[in-house]
């Protein structure tokens, strides 16, 4: 028994040895953090981003003035607003830094908003998700919308895990050598729609740092994002194949959010950038051309010849400027429905892009992004409508159009038909996007 007495204080004070976790908000104002204050504010107690009376024209950040590596973060999140608007999105970065000149950050994001809840998307660095929940149902059915939500996201070294109101959510290892495993947390308030993002209980746990992580400070900071004006898009090296010729956007149509962050490549060096399996060959057929540019439907018809599109008048986003959306869909834009009746006439080895000009089966259209060829046409999209477009006089263009089925958003591009998977049943399968609710 003396012995129990005596070993119970050691215990109790390695039990000391460790901080508590520290808060990063003091609750009334913004020390410790940096932001544009027309779009943050303390509110109710509440680190506030967004507006309840104009759209977020761009996604803005509250960031932390330091940097951690490893941490074990919580925080509650509300997120609020009016689909109706727009996206109503958030997110809580980590591990990033601002670019420069610009309202971005660069780094992780633990994703907030309907259809990104415990996603993991690498904001302003490779641009896309790089990991999903595989308890995404189960993350989902614990949002409490429109109300505060528990998030905790653990960092050690390359591994990210987070947990939503309990749910384990994210379990991802990065690979990447080259990916920085330190920097700032920062709240996002995503562009397009009205609405308020508010977090408070912030608390960082900070845990020993990796040795030997790769920091930004070794592998580089955010470079600054060149805007896409139109003269940079129409540039292009003498050795490269013609490119699209960009017209200025329709009067009141603001594309300054369909900016890239990378220089355009030839055909020929991003067929060369593939990574193939052995036995495998790329082939360059079909390169854009004044005029025709943009493919992102390609479909075959019965005698292998090449259908596609042009989206000239992308980006169309009827959530932002809804007017002038409808305007030009009612009064048709640049778009075309064009065929390559011969794409294997191109001589190998590495084929050539086809130079013959292509067939043009339908034009004045905005962004047809699905097209499946079909008896004496195609069915095309276009707006709201499935249209079937139809060559009477075979004379290779089409003289009319029938529509066959409508009613499908015009908000968003993504919430176009597109994808079209002809069956042996006579069935076409169709794939609708994002907001498909």
């Amino acid at each position: 028994m003396p012995s129990l007495r005596l070993l119970l204080p050691f215990f109790l004070s390695l039990s000391f040895l460790r901080a508590a976790p520290a808060p990063l908000f003091d609750g009334h104002s913004l020390t410790g953090w940096e932001g544009d204050l027309k779009w943050w504010r303390v509110q109710d107690g509440a680190l506030t981003g967004g507006s309840t009376t104009e759209k977020v024209p761009r996604n803005f950040f509250l960031a932390s003035t330091r940097s951690f590596q490893n941490f074990d973060l919580r925080l509650k999140l509300k997120l609020t607003g009016d689909p109706k608007t727009g996206m109503i999105n958030s997110g809580v970065q980590i591990r990033s830094l601002r670019v420069p000149d610009n309202t971005e950050m660069s780094g992780y994001q633990v994703d907030a908003g309907d259809g990104w809840w415990g996603k993991l998307y690498d904001e302003s660095r490779r641009n896309k998700v790089i990991a999903d929940s595989p308890n995404s149902a189960a993350v989902t059915a614990s949002i409490r919308p429109g109300d505060w939500n528990d998030y905790r996201i653990l960092a050690e070294g390359p591994r990210l895990r987070s947990w939503i109101n309990g749910v384990p959510a994210l379990d991802y290892t990065e690979t990447d050598p080259t990916v920085a495993l330190d920097g700032k947390i920062a709240l996002q308030i995503h562009s397009g729609g009205i609405a308020l993002v508010q977090v408070k209980d912030i608390t960082l746990d900070p845990l020993p740092p990796t040795p030997g992580a790769p920091t930004w400070d070794k592998v580089g900071h955010p470079k600054p994002i060149p805007p896409r004006t139109p003269a940079a898009k129409q540039k292009k090296s003498a050795s490269a194949a013609p490119t699209t010729a960009t017209p200025p956007a329709a009067p009141g149509r603001n594309i300054s959010y369909n900016a890239v962050t990378t220089g355009p490549r030839t055909p020929e060096e991003e067929r060369l950038s593939f990574t193939l399996p052995p036995g495998f060959e790329a082939e360059l057929v079909v390169a854009e051309s004044v005029g025709v540019g943009k493919f992102i439907n390609v479909t075959w018809d019965a005698r292998m010849a090449l259908w596609t599109m042009t989206a000239l008048e992308y980006p169309v986003d009827g959530n932002e400027q809804k007017a002038a959306s409808d305007a030009l869909f009612a009064a048709g834009g640049r778009d075309k429905v064009v065929v390559f009746d011969n794409p294997y006439a191109a001589p190998a080895p590495g084929r050539a892009a086809v130079t013959t000009p292509p067939r043009i089966f339908a034009d004045g259209l905005v962004m047809p992004l699905g097209v499946q060829p079909y008896r004496d046409g195609a069915i095309v999209q276009y707006g709201a409508d499935l249209r079937f477009y139809r060559d009477t006089n075979n004379d290779g263009r089409a003289d009319r159009h029938d529509v066959i089925l409508t009613g499908f958003g015009t908000q968003d591009s993504h919430l176009f038909p597109h994808q079209f998977l002809r069956q042996p049943s006579g069935q076409i399968f169709v794939a609708q996007g994002l907001f498909n609710d």
